[in-house]
């Protein structure tokens, strides 16, 4: 049986997903470009390439300016929809962004080369499912690059990601650590 929602907790969409893109679109450009930077050394052109969760678009805008790959978004998060085809138009990219569930993803059998999945995998309410799915769609051969928060990161760590890292200041970094202390860690599996 379909759970009613894909996700833990009390999702992104409206103002909470126009909020995170705000403080990504600040904070969180640098780590985006890291990342992208990291994966595409695992990208050959002409691969094709999901970002599964990719909210705003970020992570999947920054890996299509290194390469000729196809990039597709996937999100369960409608408004997150809108806002990622917002910013790829804005950055210039072709990104191609659709709403879907990971557990249960619109997709033919053997389509992406690569598979990204982003500080996200500990919000899906049927990990197993998604997993099953990532196989699913992925090539023969193919790669997964998952990258979650664990839950049993330090209070001090967190601390550091916020202030070195995200480089947050005043409220911002009050709610960032809040934000990552009251759900993140909590939304393990």
């Amino acid at each position: 049986m379909k759970s009613q929602k894909g996700y833990k907790g009390i999702g992104m969409d409206g103002f909470i997903a126009r909020m995170y893109d705000k403080n990504a679109r600040g904070l969180m450009m640098g780590i985006y470009k890291t990342w992208a930077k990291k994966v595409s050394t695992y990208i050959r052109d002409g691969d094709i390439v999901l970002e599964v969760a990719s909210g705003p678009g970020y992570l999947a805008i920054e890996i299509s300016k290194l390469g000729k790959y196809k990039i597709v978004g996937l999100d369960i998060s409608k408004t997150f929809v809108e806002i990622a085809q917002k910013n790829s138009k804005e950055a210039g990219v072709e990104v191609e962004f659709q709403q879907g569930d990971v557990a249960e993803m619109p997709f033919q059998n053997e389509t992406f080369d690569i598979i990204i999945c982003t500080s996200a995998f500990k919000n899906f309410k049927e990990p197993v499912k998604a997993l099953e799915e990532m196989y699913r769609v992925l090539k023969p051969n193919g790669k997964a690059w998952i990258d979650d928060l664990r839950n049993d990161i330090s209070d001090e760590a967190v601390d550091d990601l916020v202030k070195s890292t995200m480089k947050a200041r005043g409220i911002t970094a009050i709610f960032m650590k809040w934000q990552f202390r009251s759900f993140l860690k909590k939304n393990h599996l």
